[in-house]
């Protein structure tokens, strides 16, 4: 079993394509993140996120994305997760440009922990010139998790380097994925596997993640060869590709 705990569907490209690559990467489900900057896109993406999951609920989980400064940001979540059937929300603070401490956001916060859904955030670099990439510091993270305990949330694009490891293993709640990040630093150091479960304090806090979209399905295989590289016990990998996801996700999966 392999769950992909973060990929994309922009409304470009072929989605058969992705299907594919998932086929080909031995992939059996794949969480879509919806991604706007603007309300209307927002609302946009999430729209066909839905629509996708809904013509492929065997192989797709959805996150839908809002605008959390929003006044009406929480009560629109609320209608994604329980009239439509979302797992989750993907936040995305650099492009969506708001800092994950900005009280502001607060209520969409405390909506994911009343509904007891994961939120997503992106943390680590961004390249969009337009993106605020301070407000990706996984230090404000750590600070938003200090405030909201019960809120659990994702660290996406996890970097094994910095401080993502000690915030994700000081938090009952946090977690990390390994999307793209662990990737790149596994072709430097091609050991990193085994520290990274030491630096997180076990292997319940990791989980697979790739990025992937219907224009980079090569992102699939990308991520899977750093798992594939870690030197630890396959009991732990199974953790990272699907027992964590699925536990967070509430699957029902055993």
């Amino acid at each position: 079993m392999i769950i992909d705990f973060h990929t994309h569907a922009p409304e470009r490209g072929d989605f058969n394509d992705f299907l594919k690559g998932m086929d080909e990467n031995k992939i059996d489900m794949a969480v879509l993140d919806a991604l706007g900057v603007t309300v209307a896109e927002a609302a946009r993406s999430s729209e066909y996120v839905h629509s996708l999951v809904q013509k492929y609920p065997d192989r797709l989980m959805g996150f839908a994305t809002v605008m959390p400064r929003e006044p009406d940001a929480a009560k629109l979540f609320e209608h994604y997760v329980k009239d439509l059937g979302f797992k989750g929300l993907k936040l995305h603070p650099p492009m969506q440009n708001f800092s994950p401490i900005d009280p502001l956001i607060g209520p969409v916060i405390e909506k994911a922990i009343e509904l007891d859904v994961p939120i997503l955030f992106h943390t680590g670099p961004i390249y969009a010139q337009f993106a605020t990439v301070a407000f990706g510091d996984p230090l404000l993270i750590d600070q938003l998790a200090i405030r909201y305990p019960q809120a659990k949330m994702v660290m996406a694009h996890g970097n094994p380097l910095g401080y993502d490891p000690s915030i994700a293993s000081k938090h009952p709640n946090v977690y990390v994925d390994t999307t793209l990040r662990l990737a790149e630093v596994t072709r430097v150091m091609p050991n990193i596997g085994e520290l990274y479960l030491d630096l997180l304090r076990g292997d319940e806090k990791l989980m697979f993640g790739t990025d992937a979209n219907p224009t980079r399905t090569w992102r699939f295989k990308y991520n899977l060869d750093a798992i594939d590289q870690m030197q630890v016990p396959q009991e732990s990998k199974e953790k990272i590709l699907w027992k964590t996801a699925a536990r967070l996700l509430k699957l029902n999966l055993n």
